[in-house]
């Protein structure tokens, strides 16, 4: 193993891939690398951002980027945050999975953050990393800071007063509907609770428009909903008709802002109309969890879901930690209470990933449950698989990136994308590991870090 200095962030990188022989792990650096050219550019003053932000525009917006696994990425969006200790890691990394899989990283930093940041990253994924300056809002967490179309416009979430309660909102909405599950003869899924409306209060959405005027992008336009881009995964069906899921947190606070008291029905309208969209091909979604959709579920191919299954993800964990107290003479006395904590964490999730499945499937979707999101316990740390970028290179080849895990985990989940979703995947990149406990603890993975531009 080579040592500091002369490591590189590539080293970090696992790569598993289809070949004549089946799947197999393969160097990173025996990847042919396929050098990207680097967009025309320009800085943005903060002047020039606000005054974009009041424009007022009236027309349709184009159909929105998908996010599914035949999306062909040109572009991936990132940006630094010196408070944020994972985000330079990042950016490193995709940018050398970019020289792979044909893209390339625009990353931008606040003014002052820029040059530092610039000195920092490493020469691999400098040459395929253009840095822009940011003069807006900003948080780590691009996807979330609205949506490309397919013509290259942007449409981001409504920019709402500081003060607006969109957490209260989230919260009585969601006890409503529990009540009513319950009222319906279901099991109430308990009150597990995360923040949403951060974004809206660092007014990250700023970021994106500042990104994508940087970069030549003059379509933008701000929705009249406020749809975080973790809670909508939109892609097509079969058919070709675009669909997008969308999380019933974000109808709820859409519902707020509308005149009136509207209900679900009209939000779901309102959001079609901001994401060119029919209102029948918006499907409103439980909350798998407690935040937002891409931490539990994947679009894969056409009409094709993959959800987390809580019950896989427990049966490896009993035989982890089972495995673990076999090795250590102390505390085996813990080991019951060590099982009895996964399995509690496992039978909450799986409740609210059952009411999802059955509503994506109602939706006439196919959808694939598998072992892709880890609580950590004794014998593993915590792990997210699901919360993954992907595409269709330049070659026609469809990737995966997912935030490293444990080996025996990434190989599993490997063998499962490659060989058991029936979407053609080809190459699935885990990331440095060392680097997921980091994000995780602030619920986010490499898709939340990332916004595609084709």
């Amino acid at each position: 193993m080579r040592i500091w200095p002369f490591s590189s962030p590539a080293d970090k990188i696992t790569t598993y891939q289809k070949t004549a022989q089946g799947i197999e792990q393969i160097p990173f650096a025996s990847l042919p690398k396929r050098p990207q050219s680097a967009p025309d550019t320009v800085t943005i003053s903060a002047s020039q951002l606000q005054e974009q932000l009041k424009l007022k525009r009236d027309n349709k917006p184009a159909e929105v980027l998908a996010k599914d696994a035949k999306v062909n990425p040109s572009l991936m969006l990132m940006a630094h945050d010196p408070k944020d200790k994972a985000s330079l890691a990042f950016i490193e990394q995709m940018a050398l999975v970019g020289q792979v899989e044909d893209f390339r990283v625009v990353a931008d930093a606040q003014v002052q953050d820029l040059g530092k940041a610039e000195r920092k990253l490493h020469k691999q994924a400098a040459s395929n990393t253009t840095w822009i300056s940011n003069s807006g809002g900003h948080d780590s967490w691009t996807e979330d800071h609205g949506e490309f179309t397919t013509n290259g416009g942007v449409i981001i979430p409504a920019i709402l007063p500081e003060d607006t309660e969109i957490d209260s909102w989230v919260f009585a909405a969601r006890a409503k509907r529990y009540m009513a599950m319950q009222d319906q003869g279901e099991k109430h899924p308990g009150c597990n609770y995360a923040i949403q409306g951060l974004m809206n209060g660092r007014r990250a959405q700023e970021e994106l428009v500042n990104a994508a005027l940087s970069t030549g992008t003059r379509d933008i336009q701000m929705a009249t909903s406020y749809v975080e881009g973790g809670n909508i995964l939109n892609g097509h069906r079969p058919d070709g008709i675009p669909y997008a899921l969308v999380g019933r947190d974000s109808l709820a606070v859409t519902s707020k802002l509308l005149p009136g008291q509207p209900g679900e029905a009209e939000a779901i309208k309102q959001v079609a109309a901001d994401y060119g969209l029919q209102p029948e091909n918006i499907i409103p979604l439980e909350q798998p969890g407690d935040f937002h959709l891409d931490m539990s579920m994947a679009l894969a191919g056409p009409g094709q879901v993959i959800l987390n299954d809580s019950r896989q993800v427990l049966a490896l964990q009993k035989e982890w930690i089972s495995e673990h107290y076999k090795h250590t003479w102390f505390n085996r006395d813990e080991q019951p209470s060590q099982l009895q904590e996964v399995e509690k964490k496992a039978n909450r999730t799986a409740v609210f990933e059952d009411i999802v499945e059955k509503q994506l499937k109602a939706a006439g979707l196919e959808v694939f449950r598998v072992a892709g999101v880890f609580p950590k316990s004794v014998a593993n740390i915590q792990m997210n698989f699901l919360n993954l970028r992907q595409g269709q290179n330049d070659q026609g080849e469809t990737f995966a990136v997912s935030l490293g895990g444990e080996e025996r985990a990434e190989q599993a989940f490997a063998h499962t994308l490659l060989e058991k979703i029936p979407a053609g995947y080809d190459r699935i990149h885990f990331l440095d590991r060392s680097w997921t406990a980091e994000t995780l603890h602030y619920n986010g993975g490499i898709k939340c870090r990332t916004k595609v531009k084709a």
